[in-house]
């Protein structure tokens, strides 16, 4: 087959080299630059041309000139094809003087005795955002699983995006408690002015970006419509609204801008800014997960403690008090007088108990059982009865006790600390919560006038008695000696 001359090997191999993405430089063993392909303008700012004749140091950092020299004779000492300066951090030195990431792969070559290096240098720039990129994400997530709330960590998020992206104005917009949307985050000259700023849930670019998953690019912020009015102000030109999706879920818009001048947003650009708001909007739910299992984690500890404290410290406080009273019917004054002060104090103290279970940090109105819906109603009574009633429990209260039960023992206590304080004039109360065998036993004892032995006509006795009768119980009231009165309410559980 016939060769023409525009195809011989020659020519076919100028093309290519022309024609190559990455800048080729060839060099001899002083370091001196031989050739140099067309691409080195883009990338270093030269003509090939004006290199022919340099030392290639013109196109390295002062500061890594001398290593480079050692390098490179190690390099033609023992020639091969390989990467240059494998694990480390490479750099060019543009012609305007400014410093940026390179990946360089070295050839050797040998004509006619003479040896050359041939280096391929292609752009670190792109890579080495996306290793900047993977830090910030890494760091963005070590904080919110280190217990940073979403709110301290978007400043940081919208820090990195700006420099990430290459961008001149950031801000995100996420979910308020008002249902609207609001700027929670911005980073950037001027940018504090949209800082809190409410959008519509419904039309703003920032809600259709979240409603539709996709990202918009904008030719000129300060013309778009629906977009924050102080954007205007910012001189803001190519912008683009990328959505925190994770797991489908919204949670929020990173916005992006750039001043007026600047390029647009490219896909490639866009493609980075989906990838670190995607992996961003990932670590906010893995921080928003770690949050519910340790709040969860307060909230089973604390019902531990709590049930503890009920189960042990307060019984074991609950039968001392009672044994005094009995002791007490039977001691002389002074002795009597002491084991009533004993008495009190011992109220203060399982007082003090209760209220700091209250306190626990997990235990809140949302998240609490019987045993807490029950304590506070005794102390919604104390003012009532002029003290506050002891509670107590015995058995798997919480757990145990079916929702329609629990809601008619409720109404049963507070009827019962009704009626004792309008008509037993008692100065102690003692109610008994227990699970026994398939059965809640609830009782309840004053030291007042007892109730008379005729049939009583009260409303709230037979309010009791019905109530019991509904769940196939038993209720059943009598007088306590020497004074006093006994309530007995027993229910199938």
């Amino acid at each position: 087959m016939d060769v023409t001359p525009e195809k011989t090997p020659g020519r076919l191999l100028g093309a290519i080299f022309s024609a190559s993405p990455d800048a080729v430089i060839v060099i001899d063993e002083s370091g001196k630059i031989l050739l140099s392909s067309p691409a080195i303008t883009a990338l270093f700012g030269y003509y090939p041309e004006e290199l022919v004749g340099e030392s290639v140091e013109i196109l390295i950092p002062s500061d890594r000139r001398t290593p480079h020299a050692a390098h490179l004779k190690h390099f033609f000492n023992s020639p091969r094809a390989r990467t240059m300066g494998a694990g480390l951090e490479l750099s060019g030195l543009h012609r305007d003087g400014a410093e940026f990431p390179v990946e360089i792969s070295l050839t050797p070559v040998e004509i006619s005795g003479d040896r050359y290096a041939a280096a391929f240098v292609r752009d670190g720039r792109e890579r080495q955002r996306g290793i900047d990129r993977l830090h910030a994400i890494n760091e963005i997530t070590q904080r919110l699983l280190a217990g940073d709330e979403t709110r301290e960590i978007l400043p940081f998020i919208t820090e990195r995006a700006r420099d990430l992206c290459r961008a001149d104005a950031v801000w995100i917009v996420a979910p308020a408690p008002s249902g609207e949307l609001e700027v929670t985050a911005v980073n950037g000259p001027g940018t504090d002015v949209l800082l809190g700023v409410a959008l519509s849930a419904k039309t703003s670019r920032s809600a259709e970006a979240m409603r539709t998953g996709h990202s918009e690019v904008i030719s000129d912020l300060s013309e778009a419509t629906n977009v924050p009015e102080a954007v205007v102000g910012l001189d803001l030109g190519p912008g683009v609204y990328v959505p925190l999706i994770a797991d489908e879920r919204p949670l929020g818009t990173l916005v992006l801008g750039r001043i007026h001048g600047r390029q647009e947003f490219g896909p490639i650009d866009v493609a980075f800014a989906e990838v670190f708001a995607s992996a961003t909007a990932t670590a906010i739910e893995l921080g928003e997960v770690r949050s519910e299992v340790e709040r969860l984690g307060i909230i089973n500890e604390d019902e531990r403690i709590a049930r503890d404290l009920h189960d042990t410290v307060i019984q074991h406080l609950f039968a001392i008090g009672m044994s005094l009273q009995a002791a007490q019917r039977v001691a002389t004054r002074p002795v009597s007088e002491r084991i009533d002060a004993a008495i009190t104090n011992l109220d203060g103290v399982i007082h003090e108990i209760r209220n700091t279970i209250f306190r626990l940090p997990g235990r809140t109105e949302a998240a609490t059982g019987l045993r807490d819906e029950m304590l506070r109603i005794a102390d919604k009574f104390a003012e009532e009865l002029g003290f506050t009633p002891r509670v107590g429990f015995h058995g798997p209260v919480d757990i145990s006790v079916p929702e329609l039960v629990r809601t008619e023992l409720v109404q049963v206590l507070a009827e019962a600390f009704s009626n004792t304080a309008r008509h037993a004039r008692a100065s102690s109360v003692e109610a008994i919560v227990a699970v026994e065998e398939g059965w809640l036993c609830f009782s309840l004892v004053d030291d007042g006038v007892g109730i008379s032995g005729e049939p009583s006509a009260g409303q709230g006795l037979r309010n009791m008695s019905t109530r019991a009768a509904n769940l196939g119980g038993t209720f059943n009231v009598s007088r306590r000696e020497p004074t006093g009165t006994v309530v007995e309410w027993r229910v199938p559980i």
